[in-house]
């Protein structure tokens, strides 16, 4: 679901970081809104090392939402049209994947408990293990990247409706570790989760900020 109901919103804070051998490459922080708003901030580093700042505010209502430079104190503003359409590529894909999977146990991620999951696309030769909860809306990771696929080939809702058809109870990760082949495995790692109220400033574009006119082809 690229777009969660408002009246089933959860409201708060996510923090997690992605890592590979070489160490973190990026710390998220993403917070929502009981209205179904959505901001995510992106800590990175460019390749001389220098520090990158990147937010995506999507709004819950509206036909677009904004990528924010914050280097460049710029916003560029995108059309939903575009994440829509890049969902729509994959859909069905969960109906014919060709999938092993294989249940590892329960374990302990940032505290909360854990099935331990690892799933073999032997179509794209992909291994993604996955550390799912039910403690918190399975959708959080979809609705913070709303689109991206985390650089998987099947969305997370496909993926979902794939894991089903094998016998597995979808949840939310708290931890995602995907490998592709002749790839560097990359791990998404929950750190921290709090049901807060979230100010509706959070949500408004920075003031002082110079609008720049999206790509013919905006990328989701």
């Amino acid at each position: 679901m690229l777009f969660a109901s408002p009246a089933l919103a959860f409201e708060g804070m996510l923090k997690a970081s992605l890592s590979s051998e070489q160490g973190v490459a990026a710390q998220i922080r993403a917070r929502y809104s009981k209205a179904g708003d959505v901001r995510m901030d992106i800590q990175s580093k460019d390749a001389e090392g220098q520090p990158v700042h990147a937010t995506t505010i999507m709004p819950a209502t509206g036909k677009s939402y904004y990528s924010i430079a914050h280097e460049q104190k710029a916003i560029v503003e995108l059309p939903y049209s575009t994440l829509a359409a890049t969902s729509k590529q994959v859909t069905g894909a969960g109906d014919n994947a060709n999938l092993e999977i294989k249940k590892l146990g329960k374990e302990i991620v940032s505290g909360v408990e854990t099935r331990h999951v690892r799933v073999i696309d032997q179509d794209n030769s992909a291994v993604i293990d996955l550390w799912l909860t039910q403690k918190y809306p399975a959708d959080l990771w979809t609705r913070a990247f709303r689109g991206r696929n985390l650089g998987l080939e099947m969305s997370d809702d496909e993926r979902s409706k794939a894991m089903k058809k094998y016998g597995v109870e979808p949840g939310f990760s708290m931890k995602m570790r995907v490998e592709q082949a002749g790839g560097v495995p990359v791990v998404f790692l929950v750190e921290e989760i709090q049901r807060v109220p979230v100010p509706p400033a959070v949500f408004s574009l920075p003031e002082g900020y110079r609008r720049v006119q999206a790509p013919a082809t905006a990328q989701p």
